[in-house]
C-alpha cells in the first residue's frame, strides 16, 4: 500500500507540511489536534520553548537555520539554546544554513566553546565553512592532551596541518614529542610549521 503521508519537507510556501508538524510535537504535552490545527507562524520560537520542542525534533522535521530564523530562532545563541551542538555542524547542508542565518563568527562563539567541541569538527567540511584552522581548534584544547592529539591528527593535511600555528600553542595542549610523531610529524616539520625555537622543540621532548 503507498504511503501517503507528506514528506518532512517544506512547500514552497515556506509552510511547514502536516507530518513536519507532527514531528515537532512528538514527546511534548501538544495534543496531536492542537498541533494540525495551529496556525503555521505559531510554530515559532516562543512555542518551541514553551512545549520543550528542541533539536532531536527538529532534526526529524528537517528544518534548516534559515527556517527557524525565521520563525522567531533570531540568533545562534537562541538557537544553542534549543540543544544543537558542535555535532550538528558536522552536517554540511546544516552548517552552511547556519552560517546564512547568523554569520560564521556568531556560531563559532556558541558551539565551538571546548576541546570536546573542537575534536568534533576537527577533519570535517565545518572547519572550512566556518573559516577556522587548526590553530583555532588546537587553543579550545589548552591543557586537553588527548583532544589536541586527536584534532592533528584528523587533520589535513597529514603531517602538515601545523602550519602557522604557533609553537607554544602545542605547549598549551601538552603536545610532546610522541603524539606529534605518531600524527606524521618530526621535529624538522614542527620547527618549519610552527617556528620552534630550539628550546621549544626540547620542551617538546625532540
Amino acid at each position: 500500500m503507498p504511503n501517503t503521508m507528506e514528506e518532512p519537507r517544506p512547500c514552497a510556501s515556506g509552510a511547514i507540511t502536516k507530518r513536519q508538524r507532527l514531528a515537532l510535537t512528538a514527546g511534548t504535552s501538544v495534543p496531536l489536534g492542537t498541533a494540525l490545527d495551529m496556525a503555521d507562524e505559531d510554530f515559532n520560537m516562543a512555542f518551541f520553548s514553551a512545549h520543550n520542542v528542541r533539536a532531536p525534533q527538529i532534526r526529524v522535521a528537517k528544518l534548516n537555520a534559515v527556517q527557524l530564523k525565521s520563525r522567531g530562532v533570531t540568533t545562534a545563541r537562541e538557537l544553542r539554546a534549543l540543544d544543537f551542538r558542535a555535532l550538528d555542524l558536522v552536517d554540511p547542508a546544516f552548517c552552511a544554513s547556519c552560517v546564512a542565518a547568523y554569520g560564521s563568527n556568531a556560531i563559532v562563539n556558541e558551539f565551538l566553546v571546548t576541546a570536546s567541541d573542537a575534536v568534533t569538527l576537527a577533519g570535517t567540511a565545518a572547519v572550512h565553512q566556518l573559516r577556522l584552522g587548526v590553530g583555532s581548534l588546537l587553543i579550545l584544547c589548552a591543557g586537553h592532551r588527548v583532544e589536541a592529539t586527536s584534532v592533528i591528527t584528523m587533520s589535513a593535511p597529514h603531517g602538515r596541518c601545523l602550519a602557522g600555528v604557533a609553537a607554544d600553542i602545542l605547549l598549551d595542549c601538552q603536545l610532546r614529542a610522541g603524539a606529534l610523531i605518531a600524527a606524521g610529524f618530526t621535529a624538522q616539520t614542527v620547527a618549519q610549521q610552527t617556528r620552534a625555537t630550539p628550546d621549544q622543540l626540547r620542551e617538546m621532548g625532540f
